[in-house]
């Protein structure tokens, strides 16, 4: 590590007036959810690794010392390092000191806050010294908690979020924006099996594997990138994205026009065998040529920034705002735009008719074979935001997202466009919600639940029309 800058007197930032009203607060809660994509611009300073810094003072102060942290903020010249500049009342009176944490770099998502270096007025901590340190001050929570209480925090000696809240709004609050990726893939693989739904009549199970495709063409594309010489992260998801919604285009039309177009618009069994079938091929040939084990993208655009301050920090990292933004516009595009276009208004038409729709020259099949594509096009996104926000793929992800997908737009009223994006976002909140109180063994079961309790007191779905029949149902 480079040695540290000691200009140490620079003034505390004014802090920030802790006693606003109740409907200030309420104001500020709201912006949360409004400026949403502007948090990627709040608080650089990792709040997990600051607190491992400031545990760090009382080691390497004297027992007796009064320590109050007077700033915490990144490193200027090592953008994975915390620089702490506090002030010390011992023996020797009052006087100011600096020390500087390094740790690992943000592309190993295992050891970004793994402390790898201090440098304190003694220079760089040596090995040894660093190694006991972790090994037995900063491994014991109880040691943790006591070095924590013993440093006074001065006020804006730490960033503030956008709200404080207490305790237990900050959980709420932490859930809601833990759900926001979850629930927009899921929002789009409903709308996807929506659309081919209001078409036939069929649910289609392989769209969990149209799914992975995507999430391997986001990879794919991702590394491609990387190989040419791609860093930034901008540039890396654009192609990701991009390859993406190719691949999903693509296939999509592919197996619309040879798999799909014969058998749409007859009996129900062919249609079920031939989507179960086309599961197992795609997830078959997906192992066959990428091979069988997981694959990994380094994260990207993971540093965490801070929402909400208080007993309880809420987090947020830039690309959970980023897969939020792309999914929200192609929801958004969906539910909005695609109405008012001449293939929106042929789709509801064959949706409502198909032999009125072809009496008027339009052609179903056609019709088919592009909804077939735009489906796959929002399951691929759903896939790239998968790789994107949590880095995993797997041959086998698209059996659980396909069957999510179908929970999601039952729940929300099968047929209903609108209904399968709240139907979305309602499972990932479930999923979520469950994961944070209960653990993630049992948190497919409890989604899986609410489908069946859906069916139970609401059998036609939160939005769905209540129809006796539909054209699907007459030809079955």
């Amino acid at each position: 590590m480079t040695e540290p800058r000691r200009d140490l007197s620079a003034e505390d930032p004014p802090a920030r007036p802790r006693g606003e009203g109740t409907a200030l607060g309420a104001l500020r809660l709201l912006l949360v959810f409004l400026l949403f994509p502007l948090l990627a611009a709040c608080a650089v300073v990792d709040p997990l690794s600051r607190e491992t810094c400031i545990a760090v003072l009382p080691a390497i102060e004297a027992a007796d010392a009064h320590l109050v942290l007077v700033s915490a903020r990144v490193a200027p010249d090592e953008p994975d390092a915390v620089r702490l500049v506090y002030r010390v009342h011992d023996h020797h009176g009052d006087h100011r000191e600096a020390v500087t944490c390094a740790f690992g770099r943000e592309g190993a998502a295992a050891d970004r806050r793994s402390l790898v270096g201090v440098r304190d007025r003694r220079g760089v901590m040596s090995d040894a010294r660093l190694y006991m340190l972790k090994r037995f001050w900063l491994a014991d929570p109880k040691t943790w908690s006591e070095a924590l209480a013993r440093v006074e925090i001065a006020p804006g000696a730490v960033p503030r979020g956008l709200v404080t809240l207490p305790a237990e709004a900050g959980r709420v609050l932490q859930t809601v924006v833990d759900a926001a990726a979850p629930a927009s893939l899921y929002a789009l693989l409903a709308l996807g099996c929506t659309l081919i739904w209001g078409l036939v009549g069929r649910v289609v199970f392989a769209f969990g594997d149209i799914a992975m495709l995507g999430a391997y063409g986001a990879l794919i594309g991702a590394l491609a990138a990387g190989g040419f010489g791609v860093a930034a992260a901008g540039p890396l998801i654009a192609v990701a994205v991009v390859t993406a919604l190719a691949i999903g285009a693509s296939w999509g039309g592919m197996l619309g026009r040879t798999v799909f177009a014969p058998l749409a618009f007859r009996a129900a069994q062919p249609m079920l065998i031939a989507t179960v079938g086309l599961s197992i091929a795609l997830q078959e040939f997906v192992a066959r040529s990428q091979g069988a084990r997981d694959h990994f993208l380094a994260p990207m655009l993971d540093t965490p920034r801070l929402v909400a301050d208080g007993d309880f920090t809420v987090l947020v990292t830039p690309m959970r705002l980023l897969v939020v933004a792309l999914t929200l516009a192609a929801v958004v595009a969906v539910l909005v735009v695609f109405p008012r276009t001449r293939f929106g208004r042929a789709w509801a038409a064959v949706a409502d008719d198909p032999l009125m729709a072809r009496l008027l020259g339009l052609d179903p099949t056609r019709v088919l074979i592009a909804t077939f594509a735009l489906a796959s096009m929002l399951a691929a996104l759903a896939g790239a935001v998968l790789t994107l926000a949590y880095g995993g793929t797997s041959f086998h992800m698209g059996t659980m997202l396909g069957l999510k997908a179908v929970v999601g737009a039952v729940v929300g009223g099968i047929g209903s466009l609108p209904g399968a994006a709240l139907g979305g976002l309602l499972i990932g909140l479930v999923e979520t919600g469950w994961s944070a109180v209960f653990g993630i063994e049992w948190r497919d079961a409890a989604v899986l639940s609410l489908l069946v309790a859906v069916l139970i007191f609401r059998p036609h779905g939160l939005l769905g029309r209540g129809e006796a029949t539909r054209h699907g149902d007459r030809r079955s």
